[in-house]
């Protein structure tokens, strides 16, 4: 139902626009209608000697003069309608997308925040079992960090859309980070799938490591949020023409058409926020897609065969 609240407003929307369409052309046609009854009255009395001849315009110059403004002014309004629509559209687009980052944010807020008060009630208590303690701690520590990372991906958010940090680059060798970064995965969000890497020896390129592993941990983390368990997500890593390939596939159910041009803006979360159940803020793809900018890369979306997602992200390869 949530959804549907934005209709109102763009109805009635729609209906002031029809009302002033009606209402010019009832006013071109009433001017014409009362420019043809006066040259009717004058020729009236002219014809019975009462009254002077007087120049006026005849009935089909008026028709051209009203056509002519007529055309200019309903084109202004009708560009005038457009602007303010698309204004309207994206005004209600950003209204919903931002709410969906509230309950999106709160709920990720709210799971570990109650995990670590359940955690810390239980430290508390007194003569508790070492290992109790410690698998309670090591819990506590793991939702900290979970907390500290969505505290950052939203502060990264707002600093790459101001441009506010540009990239520190440095020579590094991506085939071992991403290596790394996988073996990272397996033990952590990525334990449910089977992780692939088809990764060279080497790949030596000047970029900002920072900008890098965020790049690749986004588009992991994303394959493996939307994929079911057990199937297989693959890192294809590779130098073209002077340019860092960088390919994540899954083999989920892949974007809908009529959200592929809308995943990589801000807060964009396909389906209905208050029945989701993948957890996320909307703001991965948007992370990817400024960073790779801010590199002079691009990031593309394709549809895999026979279903899933293929997200490729390249940038210049410098050394």
């Amino acid at each position: 139902m949530a959804r549907q609240a934005p209709r109102t407003p763009v109805l009635l929307f729609g209906f002031l626009a029809l009302y002033i369409f009606l209402q010019s052309a009832w006013w071109m046609w009433l001017l014409l209608s009362k420019d043809r009854d006066i040259f009717a009255l004058q020729q009236q009395l002219l014809s019975e000697g009462i009254a002077p001849y007087l120049p006026v315009r005849l009935p089909r110059h008026t028709l051209l003069m009203v056509l002519g403004e007529g055309m200019v002014f309903l084109s202004l309004l009708l560009l005038a309608l457009w602007v303010t629509f698309r204004t309207f559209r994206h005004e209600l687009s950003l209204a919903r997308q931002q709410r969906d980052f509230l309950m999106a944010a709160s709920h990720e807020l709210r799971t570990p925040i109650a995990a670590l008060k359940l955690h810390l009630q239980t430290l508390e208590r007194h003569q508790l079992d070492p290992s109790l303690r410690d698998s309670l701690a090591h819990n506590a520590r793991t939702d900290v960090e979970r907390l500290h990372a969505l505290t950052e991906q939203i502060l990264l958010a707002s600093r790459l859309e101001e441009h506010a940090a540009a990239p520190q680059m440095e020579l590094l060798d991506l085939a071992a980070i991403t290596e790394a970064l996988l073996a990272e995965a397996r033990t952590s969000y990525g334990r449910q799938h089977r992780l692939e890497g088809s990764i060279p020896q080497t790949l030596m390129a000047r970029t900002d490591p920072a900008s890098f592993r965020s790049v690749l941990v986004n588009l992991l983390e994303n394959a493996c949020k939307y994929s079911p368990p057990g199937t297989l997500v693959q890192v294809r890593l590779s130098q073209r023409e002077r340019q860092v390939r960088l390919q994540v596939e899954d083999h989920g159910p892949g974007i809908p058409p009529g959200d592929r041009d809308l995943i990589f803006g801000k807060f964009f979360r396909g389906g209905n926020e208050a029945t989701r159940h993948t957890k996320g803020t909307g703001l991965g793809l948007f992370i990817v897609r400024r960073q790779l900018e801010d590199l002079g890369g691009t990031v593309q979306y394709r549809r895999a065969i026979p279903q899933g997602s293929t997200f490729t992200a390249s940038f210049p390869l410098l050394k």
